[in-house]
């Protein structure tokens, strides 16, 4: 007992020094070496500076991310498909190595602004889009109010329906922790949101979660998450009553295991979006793409064939990606 009051000093030194690290935010040249692509590209779009690789020859495909995570999430689909489509994908801001928004404005309609300029600068008029969670809910909207533009699309686990917050999305609600959140970010804490993203927290590769660490702390990236966190709980009290409205043919992919999007809405998009169909894989979480590349796609693979080869053989001309 004696020796507590002597460990007390030694002990919120330890705390002070682990906040000291958690707040310290990595240098964005840093990030962008280590993380960058030998086919990045950088554009500046509304004040922010949105990273992307634009790769292949074909049908152009373009993927979006979901919240907190980057284009990097779709590695494993990228090489996959760049032998036969022409694969475009983008950190969605503020996350990846893309900025911040200059008035930390995060709302759908920015979203989709950037993905249309960003279409229109690289010269595709029709794509497949395909998205997972934000990156899905974000897919979906545009294809309802652009359906001229949008050949198909490959939603997995995507957001839009009303369900509880997980729990990485409610933590920096929370009047007190939610403002440390961030400026503190403790590593387990994200260890346990990716691990959690997974059906099968085995199939982390190495270096993923450092990734996943090291982006959310890149300038902007933590203000960023928490008013996307705002947003998602207005919007999640509402029904998306434009799914209807979605012409294009939709494959939807879900992990049986989600933790994040339950997999019970799946069947909400596929009873409400006009042409679809849904595959579930067992023993996978949120991120099917990051965790079971091959699995998800064997799906998507033979729906793309079917739909672009039925698409070409009407009317339809494909423009903008071959």
């Amino acid at each position: 007992m004696r020796t507590a009051p002597r460990l007390a000093p030694l002990l919120l030194l330890a705390v002070l020094s682990a906040a000291c690290q958690a707040v310290r935010t990595p240098d964005p040249d840093d990030l962008a070496f280590r993380y960058g692509t030998p086919n990045s590209v950088f554009h500046e779009i509304g004040g922010m500076r949105i990273h992307l690789t634009d790769e292949g020859e074909g049908v152009p495909l373009v993927l979006l991310h979901g919240t907190a995570a980057s284009l990097h999430t779709w590695d494993a689909w990228a090489r996959s498909l760049r032998s036969q489509y022409r694969v475009t994908r983008y950190d969605l801001p503020p996350f990846g190595l893309s900025g911040p928004h200059p008035d930390r404005r995060y709302h759908p309609d920015m979203h989709l602004q950037v993905l249309d300029e960003l279409l229109e600068r690289l010269r595709l008029e029709e794509v497949v889009l395909v998205g997972n969670s934000l990156g899905g809910y974000l897919s979906a909207l545009y294809a309802a109010r652009n359906p001229e533009r949008v050949r198909a699309l490959v939603l997995v686990s995507p957001a839009g329906y009303p369900q509880e917050l997980p729990w990485i999305l409610r933590l920096p609600l929370r009047p007190v922790v939610g403002s440390a959140a961030v400026r503190i970010t403790p590593r387990w804490v994200i260890s346990r949101a990716v691990r959690d993203a997974y059906g099968d927290p085995e199939r982390v590769e190495p270096g993923v979660v450092d990734r996943y660490y090291d982006l959310i702390r890149a300038p902007g990236a933590r203000q960023g998450f928490r008013a996307l966190a705002e947003l998602m709980e207005e919007l999640r009290h509402r029904e998306p009553d434009w799914v209807e409205e979605v012409t294009a043919p939709t494959l939807v992919i879900w992990g049986e295991e989600d933790r994040y999007t339950p997999v019970e809405l799946a069947e909400r998009w596929v009873q409400d979006l006009p042409c679809s169909r849904l595959v579930v894989l067992p023993g996978v979480g949120h991120l099917a793409m990051e965790e079971a590349p091959e699995r998800s796609l064997e799906a998507v693979r033979p729906f793309l064939e079917e739909v672009l080869q039925q698409q070409e053989g009407g009317t339809h001309r494909a423009r903008g990606g071959s």
